[in-house]
């Protein structure tokens, strides 16, 4: 039950750190946008495109964190040992090395916001690699 509890709270945490980065970064974006994004908010105005990103980042995060979960829970019990500040290095280290992995291409194709998706990436990095840990134990 500490478990399920401490995934969801670390994937509403994850949320929240996701909209209002996602909100600047789509400022930033709408300000001046590529011809594909100008296209798109034709289409969906910037304040739907918010909402919606709103409304789905909690069940979305959630989902990931429950599988993040589930996931050190099995690593505890296939690969013991705590380390790098953590209470499952092998946890951690897979956390950070899938969160580059996929944080490089998003940042490369979209340059215009890469600070966004670094930023991202380096809090899911420390919200499932530490946090999720911590509070699971």
């Amino acid at each position: 039950m500490d478990t399920l509890i401490a995934a969801l709270a670390s994937g509403a945490l994850m949320a929240k750190v996701f909209i209002s980065v996602w909100c600047v970064s789509a400022f930033f974006l709408l300000k001046d946008p590529p011809p594909a994004v100008a296209a798109l908010t034709t289409r969906f105005p910037p304040g739907s495109m918010v909402m919606g990103v709103v409304v789905a980042a909690y069940p979305i995060w959630g989902v990931v964190a429950l599988a993040l979960a589930f996931l050190f829970l099995a690593l505890q019990n296939a690969l013991p040992g705590a380390g790098l500040g953590s209470p499952n290095a092998a946890y951690s280290v897979g956390v950070s090395l899938a969160s580059a992995l996929i944080a490089a291409p998003l940042a490369i194709a979209f340059r215009l916001v890469w600070r966004g998706i670094a930023a991202t990436a380096l809090a899911s990095i420390g919200i499932f690699g530490w946090l999720l840990p911590f509070l699971a134990s």
